[in-house]
């Protein structure tokens, strides 16, 4: 069992249910409170069909005094014997015990009751019309007193309405309770998958105990971390936009340089300018990177077609793979149409396909896979021949300037921007990508997006 709300709920219940089991076993085991309860159900009876019993023996004699008494028996299950004041028996016969009893209830004047394991004996003192005293003595059946008492169809209906108002109740207290974790954990949700404007309603935060000081905790915190990142996005925006000028100014300066410098100069030169370049690309990513993660949808939404995508992305790339020896196969098995944003959809593949270029080994191939399953996502697949990546760093590698292992990725140029933009430009597309090492070394990447309608053929 993982649900806390079906944790709670059935502790709540089976605790209910054991409180009701324990008062009715209580009520049952108490000899002091059965006995009370006995003599309030039993006293009235007995005290009229001692009367009765009393009168009848006065007034018509001994045959219809048994008459009475055998109806007793056959319609309550009452064998009963009526006794004179000096506990001599008018009809049938009693054992000594239940003479001893007669004699009690004629001294003290009140019933008397003597429980047994399956019947009880009760005695009542009577007057006839003449003044005269009777004691009469019965046999009652042994029935089972207090709330859950009577036929089976009685308790099981009884049971069944106890269960039900008690399951009602704990399930009530069990959504009260757990009702704000499962709207925080909702809220916590969103704001994993990237909204950061989640909060939890304000309704619950104006509880007054430990779940709504927990609501606004949660809310203050989701605030403060909004903040946070909206000012860290803003400071990567504004900290390349205010690269670009002097870089753009440094370029300038490089051009005049070399018109005026010799041959010797020129080594120098072209590694200025390489680097000035690679801080261009760098800031350009910067700038797309904020841009994404500024935005909860594509920036346009236009029918896109991912094999003109991936063939264009494969064009490119292969001059670049043609400088280490190695080459890139695009294979189309069907195409696909998207809805969104071609520019980010292309920055999304090539970012990944130029990181495997970097790391597939020479005189290796990058591959390219592009299928659209029927009624399914596209699937963009996209393997290298590299080292792979360490299994617990696969869900890292997608976040903003993580590197697996920063020397490696400082030597081959990586600066961990490319993959997080890749990851952003789908999930505005609301698809996804994810990573794994392939059978036979390398590592696989692999793009998720929803296709347009009727869009794949």
């Amino acid at each position: 069992m993982r649900s806390l709300f079906l944790k709670i709920f059935l502790a709540f219940w089976l605790t209910a249910v054991l409180v009701e089991l324990a008062l009715v076993l209580a009520w049952s085991l108490e000899p002091e409170q059965v006995v009370q309860r006995w003599r309030s159900l039993t006293g009235d009876a007995l005290a009229i069909y001692a009367t009765s019993a009393a009168q009848i023996a006065e007034k018509e004699g001994p045959r219809p005094l048994a008459a009475y008494l055998d109806r007793l028996h056959s319609n309550y299950r009452i064998h009963a014997v009526l006794l004179d004041a000096e506990g001599n028996p008018l009809n049938g016969s009693v054992t000594a015990e239940e003479r001893k009893l007669a004699l009690s209830a004629q001294t003290t004047g009140s019933p008397e009751l003597l429980i047994k394991s399956r019947q009880a004996i009760g005695a009542q003192r009577a007057t006839g019309p003449s003044g005269k005293a009777y004691i009469l003595v019965a046999e009652l059946p042994r029935r089972s007193v207090g709330p859950f008492s009577g036929p089976f169809s009685r308790q099981a209906r009884n049971w069944t309405i106890a269960l039900l108002v008690s399951g009602l109740i704990c399930y009530l207290l069990t959504r009260y309770l757990t009702g704000p974790v499962l709207r925080l954990r909702l809220a916590a949700r969103h704001i994993a998958a990237g909204d950061l404007s989640a909060r939890a309603p304000d309704k619950l935060g104006r509880r007054h105990d430990e779940l709504g000081e927990l609501v606004r905790d949660f809310n203050e915190m989701a605030f403060r971390i909004e903040e946070l990142v909206r000012s860290q996005q803003q400071l990567i925006r504004d900290i390349s936009h205010e690269l670009r000028s002097p870089l753009a100014r440094l370029t300038m300066a490089l051009g005049l340089a070399r018109d005026r410098q010799g041959a010797e100069s020129h080594a120098a030169l072209d590694r200025i300018e390489r680097e000035a370049e690679r801080l261009n690309e760098m800031i350009g990513r910067l700038l797309v990177l904020a841009r994404i993660q500024a935005a909860t949808a594509p920036p346009e939404k236009t029918p896109v077609s991912l094999a003109t995508v991936v063939s264009d992305v494969a064009e490119d790339a292969e001059f670049e793979a043609q400088g280490r020896g190695c080459n890139v196969i695009c294979t189309v098995k069907s195409d696909c149409v998207v809805m969104g944003s071609q520019d980010l959809l292309r920055s999304a593949v090539e970012n990944v396909v130029r990181n495997a270029l970097r790391y597939t080994v020479p005189h290796s191939a990058v591959e390219i896979t592009l299928e659209c399953n029927n009624g399914g996502p596209a699937c963009i697949l996209v393997r290298d021949h590299g080292p792979g990546i360490p299994e617990p760093e696969l869900t890292k590698v997608f976040r903003p300037f993580y590197r697996v292992a920063s020397a490696r990725d400082r030597q081959s140029g990586g600066t961990g921007i490319g993959l997080a933009i890749a990851e952003g430009a789908m999930r505005l597309h609301g698809g996804s990508v994810k990573a794994a090492n392939a059978n036979g070394g390398g590592l696989e990447v692999t793009f998720s997006v929803p296709v347009k309608n009727g869009a794949s053929g």
